[in-house]
C-alpha cells in the first residue's frame, strides 16, 4: 500500500485484531481492523469527564489472558478496564504521572516519573528507584521482576526483586568516548525478551541487549549509529517477539533488529510523518501496530515491511496494544439458553391447547351450506318436473 493521508487497508491483511488505543486528549479507543467499517473508532470512556491532564500515558495488560488492561494517566490515576464488560472496574491515584504498570502476584504494580513504585495491595508499599524515571515493565515469565530505566547514568537499566525491593542488576555503561567522558544515558523504553534477557532502546539513538545470567554488565549486542551520521537518529519505544526487536523513532519510522546480530538493522517500516509513540507486536509477529504524532494508527507486515492498514484517529495517539479478537462465547451461550427456555414454554402451551381441543365436540361449520344446497336442489327437482307434467299436457 502507498504512502496516503487518508484511511486505508490493504487486502492482503487479513489479520483479526483489536487495537486499544490512548491519546493525548485522554481518551480511550478501541478499533477492529477486520470489521465491515475497519475505521470505526468506539471510544470506552465519556469524553465528557476528560480534562487537559489526563493524557493517556501508559497502557499495558493485567494478566496473560489479555482480557485486562492497565491504564496510567498523566494526572497520576489509574484505571482498571475490563475488555469483557468493556468498562472500568476500579481507579486510584498514585501520586504521580504513571510511566509504568504491570501486575505481580495479583498486586498491581506503578512507577511514576518521580521514581516512586507504588505495589497496590491492602497495605501498599512504596519504595523508590530515583529520579528523572521513563519506563517501568513486568517480566511476564516472573512477575517477581522489574526492570526500569530513565534518564541520566543514575537510571541506566536495573532489574529488581519486588519481593525485597532491591537490584538484582544494573547494567554498566559502555566504554568512555576518546576525549573520556561517560556516554550519555536516556533510556527512553525498557522490555523483558525473557526472564534471562533485557533490552534497551534510548533517545540517545542506541539499542541494546543485556544478559542477566552472566557477570557482563555491559551490553552482550548493541546498535549505535555509524560516526557521522546526520540523521540525529532518536529511539522512543520498544517491543520485542521470537528474537526480533522492533523499536520507534522520531525520524524515520520504525526499525526491525535481529538479537543475535545487532550491528545493523534487517527492515525498515515507512510511512509515517511524525514521531513514533507506541509500538507493539501480535502474538503471531506477523504484524507491528504503531501510534504516531501525525494522528495516525498503522499496522506493518513484519517480513514484507508493507503498511497494510492506516486510520485517522482524530486525536494524537500516545499509546497502543494489539491483542487477538475474541469471541464472546459466554454471551451467546446465555442467549442460546433463553431460546431453549422459551422454545420449552411455546411447546407446552401448544399442548394444553391441543388437549382442550380434542376434549370438546367437534362442530363444522359447512354442514349450514351443504344444507342450503340440498334445499336448492330439491326446489331445482320441483321445477323440473312441472315442466314436464305441462308439456305432456
Amino acid at each position: 500500500m502507498k504512502f496516503s493521508t487518508t484511511n486505508a487497508k490493504c487486502a492482503s491483511y487479513v489479520g483479526k485484531h483489536t487495537l486499544y488505543i490512548g491519546t493525548h486528549t485522554g481518551s480511550f479507543k478501541k478499533l477492529e481492523p477486520f470489521q465491515d467499517d475497519p475505521y470505526r473508532q468506539m471510544n470506552l470512556q465519556q469524553i465528557s469527564v476528560l480534562s487537559k491532564s489526563s493524557k493517556v500515558t501508559c497502557l499495558a495488560y493485567g494478566n496473560n489472558d489479555q482480557t485486562e488492561i492497565l491504564l496510567g494517566r498523566a494526572n497520576h490515576f489509574v484505571k482498571v478496564f475490563d475488555c469483557n464488560s468493556q468498562e472500568i472496574s476500579s481507579s486510584f491515584d498514585v501520586g504521580g504521572e504513571v510511566v509504568g504498570l504491570g501486575r505481580s502476584n495479583g498486586c498491581i504494580i506503578a512507577g511514576t516519573a518521580n521514581g516512586t513504585v507504588k505495589i497496590v495491595k491492602s497495605d501498599s508499599v512504596e519504595f523508590s528507584t530515583g529520579e528523572n524515571l521513563c519506563k517501568l515493565r513486568i517480566c511476564q515469565d516472573d512477575p517477581n521482576l522489574m526492570v526500569t530505566g530513565g534518564k541520566h547514568l543514575k537510571q541506566i537499566l536495573k532489574v529488581w526483586d519486588l519481593e525485597t525491593q532491591k537490584v538484582t542488576f544494573a547494567a554498566k555503561n559502555v566504554k568512555k568516548d576518546m576525549l573520556e567522558l561517560e556516554q550519555i544515558v536516556w533510556e527512553n523504553d525498557v522490555l523483558f525478551l525473557d526472564k534471562n534477557t533485557v533490552a534497551s532502546c534510548s533517545r540517545r539513538g542506541y539499542v541494546r541487549l543485556y544478559d542477566l545470567r552472566g557477570q557482563q554488565r555491559r551490553p552482550v549486542q548493541g546498535y549505535a549509529p555509524p560516526d557521522g551520521n546526520d540523521d540525529q537518529l532518536s529511539f522512543t519505544c520498544l517491543t520485542g517477539h521470537n528474537g526480533y526487536l522492533y523499536a520507534g523513532t522520531t525520524t524515520i519510522g520504525a526499525r526491525a533488529f535481529d538479537i543475535r546480530r545487532m550491528k545493523d538493522h534487517v527492515h525498515v517500516y515507512k510511512g509515517f510523518t511524525g514521531t513514533v509513540t507506541s509500538i507493539d507486536v501480535d502474538s503471531s509477529g506477523g504484524y507491528i501496530a504503531t501510534s504516531c504524532l501525525d494522528r495516525y494508527v498503522r499496522i506493518h507486515n513484519t517480513q514484507k515491511t508493507a503498511m497494510v492498514y492506516q486510520c485517522y484517529a482524530k486525536s494524537k495517539p500516545t499509546q497502543i496494544l494489539c491483542t487477538d479478537y475474541k469471541e464472546k462465547t459466554s454471551e451467546v451461550d446465555e442467549d442460546d439458553d433463553l431460546v431453549l427456555v422459551e422454545d420449552a414454554k411455546d411447546e407446552e402451551v401448544d399442548s394444553e391447547y391441543e388437549d382442550m381441543f380434542a376434549k370438546m365436540q367437534t362442530v363444522s361449520e359447512k354442514v349450514p351450506k351443504k344444507r342450503k344446497m340440498n334445499i336448492q336442489d330439491e326446489t331445482t327437482k320441483k321445477n323440473v318436473n312441472k315442466k314436464k307434467i305441462k308439456r305432456n299436457k
